[in-house]
């Protein structure tokens, strides 16, 4: 019987291993699959459905089904990868969820659909039998497991052990210390590319977390980045996981911020800290007292103890019963240091203004040719490697017979470029003074080229201009010289301002005079009866007032709203409420944070139940960041709330203030 029984279990898991082979084998073409991991369940066991979509491109949008006879229970998890099987390539996508079946019977879980390069495309509606809970339900079940158990053995062989090792850290085994778990599978680090630079000099700084985990992360804090100027590199949206090994361990990695920094000053300068909130659900696996496995004693021989002593085929073969336990875990980046060296002062050149990289310049003139009615333009574009967004005006010496304005400037930054790469425009109007023959100097530009520690200068030619006079010529200077000046003869008749006298009951004043009174006693009556009206009508007027500020500070967001831009709404929505809170609490934006904003509020005696509602705005907001669904009627839900909290807590906090 020993035997017998070893080599039922070496048969599964050689199935389970050839049906994960074989499923990457298939994936050479665009699918679209839902499976679970058992079409038979007992009432109330949970079991797990999975959608996956191979090889599909630009997949922007994602649908369940309704699980209207099920009870979700965990999900979804996301994973996608890469995987290489005998030379060829396959790409993948993978939702699963955790669901319970809530009554007996026969239930068709319908198809999930997704938007794959603009179509929408749908799997395959999956079929489930629910029996009443019983120990023989898994002898009634000879074809249970259909599909392997671990729902991403079918994803390659380069992913699917991480992720089954993945699956196993979240068991919380009984004595195990979550603190020490939780500390060991999940934590957020910050990367720099340098750690000495020159200033205004580029660094770029990726923030990451790392996990092995399944957790919902919100940011809570971003860094200040004091000292720096700041171009956030745009990620991807929903984010996109990747894989790191950190001493022999593979983690998910997800870039959270991507920044790129430019110093301002030299000196040691510091990267603030990020702060990161995860709600990690663990797994409890807790045996069924009644339930026994009549192979129990043979299964403990020694020799296959090890190899199958693990939750994942405890629970293929005994079915314990499944608990979750959600906990919070707050981390943070450790502070990062980096040397900023000022630039060198002896080699300096007069026509350096600050720019740091590599660049080119060109210097254009619309025409050579004007008269002194006309005007011409002086274009200056900078092009290169750098600190692009900061470049300064080079200096231009304009002759003195022209008039020189302000320049105009545009730029053209290539997107999400890294380094930073683009170009700034400098548009000079120059008008002529004087007709004749005129030259515009050279133009001349400065940089330092951080990679050979040299300053470099480009310059343009001399513009040859030739100016004609125009219909509107230079008015002389008036000449005060001698027999220029004439005298005025005397007058003997009254002059034009001289008054003369009048009756004060004959003029237009008294008459004013009169109606003054009248005019005093009407301002006061409407100024009563506004008076009464704010009396009576005090709470609507804090309302409304509270919405137009609420309405004002949200106008952006309203607009990403109409534009379908959902990440660019919530990210807008957030900063209006983080930015709401620091001008209203008069706490800087960069120390805000939910424990700091909570005990502000508690000390202006803002109700407990306003305090929730905001953090659940902020929390709703975070979410939506890494949530691949877009919903349009979701992000006018969000919206609304958005005015509701900021309105309801004008009110209060204008409350507080009066009653102080």
């Amino acid at each position: 019987m020993k035997v017998i029984t070893v080599s039922i279990r070496r048969s599964l898991l050689s199935l389970l291993f050839l049906l994960g082979i074989v499923s990457s084998l298939r994936a050479q073409e665009f699918k679209f699959t839902t499976s679970v991991s058992s079409n038979r369940v007992a009432l109330d066991e949970p079991f797990q459905i999975q959608f996956m979509l191979e090889n599909g491109t630009n997949v922007t949008q994602f649908t369940p089904p309704n699980f209207n006879d099920f009870e979700l229970l965990q999900g979804p998890n996301q994973m996608q990868g890469t995987s290489i099987v005998n030379g060829r390539r396959s790409d993948y996508i993978a939702l699963i969820y955790l669901i319970r079946p809530k009554r007996v019977g026969n239930f068709t879980i319908p198809a999930a659909a997704a938007r794959v390069n603009g179509d929408i495309v749908k799997s395959n509606p999956v079929t489930i039998e629910v029996l009443k809970g019983n120990n023989n339900a898994a002898a009634q079940q000879p074809q249970r497991q259909q599909v392997p158990a671990n729902p991403f053995a079918g994803m390659g062989q380069h992913n699917a052990p991480n992720r089954q090792a993945e699956d196993m850290e979240g068991v919380l085994k009984n004595g195990e210390d979550i603190n020490a778990k939780l500390k060991k599978n999940i934590f957020v680090k910050v990367d720099v590319d340098k750690t000495s630079l020159y200033e205004g000099e580029q660094l770029t700084a990726t923030y990451k977390l790392y996990t092995r985990l399944p957790t919902n992360a919100s940011v809570t804090k971003v860094p200040a980045f004091k000292g720096f100027s700041a171009k956030d590199i745009e990620l991807p949206n929903p984010p996109q996981a990747s894989e790191e090994m950190v001493n022999g361990i593979p983690y998910r990695v997800f870039v959270i911020r991507k920044t790129m920094l430019f110093p301002m000053q030299s000196g040691t300068l510091e990267l603030d800290p990020v702060e990161v909130e995860n709600h990690v659900r663990l797994v409890k696996l807790v045996k069924n007292g009644k339930r026994r496995d009549p192979m129990a004693d043979i299964f403990n021989d020694p020799a296959f103890k090890d190899a199958f002593n693990d939750p994942f085929f405890d629970d293929i073969f005994n079915r314990p019963e499944v608990e979750y336990q959600d906990v919070p875990y707050k981390i943070q980046t450790a502070p990062v240091k980096v040397t900023v060296k000022p630039l060198p002062i002896d080699s300096r050149p007069a026509s350096y203004n600050g720019a740091v990289g590599r660049f080119n310049m060109t210097a254009t003139v619309d025409k050579n040719s004007l008269s002194t009615d006309d005007a011409l333009t002086l274009k200056v574009t900078i092009s290169g490697q750098g600190n692009v967004n900061l470049l300064n005006a080079p200096k231009v010496d304009i002759p003195a017979s022209f008039d020189k304005y302000d320049p105009k400037v545009s730029d053209n930054i290539e997107k999400n470029s890294n380094p930073l790469s683009g170009s700034r425009t400098f548009e000079y109007v120059l008008m002529p003074v004087e007709a004749g023959e005129q030259t515009i100097p050279p133009v001349e530009f400065s940089y330092f080229d951080a990679d050979s520690k040299t300053y470099k200068t480009v310059s343009s030619k001399p513009f040859a201009i030739h100016v004609t006079a125009g219909k509107q010529t230079k008015r002389e200077k008036e000449d005060f010289s001698i027999n220029k000046n004439a005298i005025t003869n005397n007058s003997n008749g009254v002059l034009d301002w001289v008054k003369h006298n009048t009756y004060f009951i004959t003029s237009i004043w008294f008459y004013l005079l009169l109606l003054l009174p009248l005019l005093a006693l009407t301002g006061a009556w409407l100024f009563r009866r506004r008076l009464e009206y704010q009396q009576n009508n005090a709470a609507f007027l804090k309302h409304r007032y509270a919405n137009k500020v609420a309405l004002k500070r949200l106008e952006l967001a309203a607009r990403y709203l109409k534009e379908g831009k959902d990440k660019a709404f919530y990210e807008e929505t957030s900063r209006a409420v983080w930015g709401y809170l620091s001008n209203k609490l008069h706490v800087p934006f960069a120390d805000l944070s939910k424990q700091l904003i909570q005990d502000k509020l508690a000390q202006q005696q803002v109700s407990e139940q306003y305090t929730a509602e905001l953090f659940d705005l902020l929390d709703n907001c975070e979410m939506a960041l890494y949530t691949p669904n877009h919903n349009n009627s979701k992000m006018q839900g969000t919206y609304q709330q958005a005015v509701q909290v900021i309105s309801k807590l004008e009110d209060e906090l204008t409350r507080a203030k009066s009653a102080v």
